[in-house]
């Protein structure tokens, strides 16, 4: 599961082009990962871009519905539980709705949004139909969809301990990062692609994910307002857990509080 986990994040450094540094093997890894967890290499570059331009803002897309005030908080703390429980199933969805509820999607990328969707749909139906007429469900269940289904989870728990309950207004009091020093944690940060070093990579979006470590003190040198550096990922993990009550993102929910206390 968590070297599915893994291969999620490279997804994610396909979208931003730097997993391969040939482009068309870069964008052809992407489309075969984004395949198999239906969610189109196109859609989650758009979606997730959104995500890196308007980082906490009701703009986000990829951050919704944390990022909205007008949402309820149990429909925002329903939307936490199932993402961190079902969110093989859940992502797709989010990256959906990011798609339908833009505001304007060049006409180039709607093209290749559809048909990457396209792609999705009928090498799911070839598969679904193999698996049938062969009898392959249970190793298929067993192989396949038992690890997607935990490293779906890793993947929205990672997401979650990036930014959730962070209520700043830049993109470094937005963003978690993580620097531990031990062996082991330097390992952990390896095998995820150093994703873990967030807001170096929401500073610098095409430096590739080896420079990041190296990348990050010229990033955190004390100009800029940002939140501590952690030193665990256990510790990252706690302080997003405590804001699991209330899921939240952004500046707008201090707004909405100075409001409210006004009124």
């Amino acid at each position: 599961a968590h070297i599915g986990h893994s291969k999620l994040i490279a997804f994610h450094e396909a979208s931003h082009g730097t997993l391969n540094p040939k482009w068309r093997v870069n964008e052809l890894q992407g489309i075969i990962f984004g395949t198999t967890i239906f969610v189109p290499l196109s859609v989650y570059r758009f979606v997730h871009g959104q995500h890196h331009a308007y980082i906490g803002t009701a703009s986000d897309l990829e951050l919704w519905p944390f990022v909205n005030p007008e949402v309820p908080r149990w429909q925002r703390i329903l939307a936490a539980v199932g993402e961190l429980v079902f969110g093989f199933f859940y992502t797709p969805i989010v990256f959906l709705h990011g798609v339908l509820t833009a505001r304007r999607i060049p006409a180039v990328q709607r093209r290749r949004i559809i048909l990457e969707y396209a792609v999705c749909v009928v090498v799911w139906g070839a598969l679904i139909a193999l698996l049938t007429v062969m009898g392959w469900w249970k190793p298929f269940l067993i192989g396949y969809f038992v690890q997607a289904l935990i490293a779906g989870n890793l993947q929205s728990l990672r997401k979650f301990t990036e930014h959730l309950g962070l209520l700043g207004d830049s993109i470094l009091t937005n963003t978690r990062t993580v620097v531990d020093p031990s062996p082991v944690g330097q390992s952990l940060s390896l095998s995820m692609l150093h994703i873990d070093y967030h807001g170096t990579h929401h500073r610098f979006a095409k430096v590739p994910y080896y420079n990041l470590p190296e990348a990050t003190p010229h990033v955190y040198d004390g100009r800029e307002t940002a939140v501590p550096i952690f030193t665990s990922y256990w510790s990252a993990m706690w302080d997003m857990a405590r804001s699991l009550g209330n899921p939240r993102v952004g500046k707008q929910w201090l707004t909405l509080e100075k409001s409210d206390a006004r009124s």
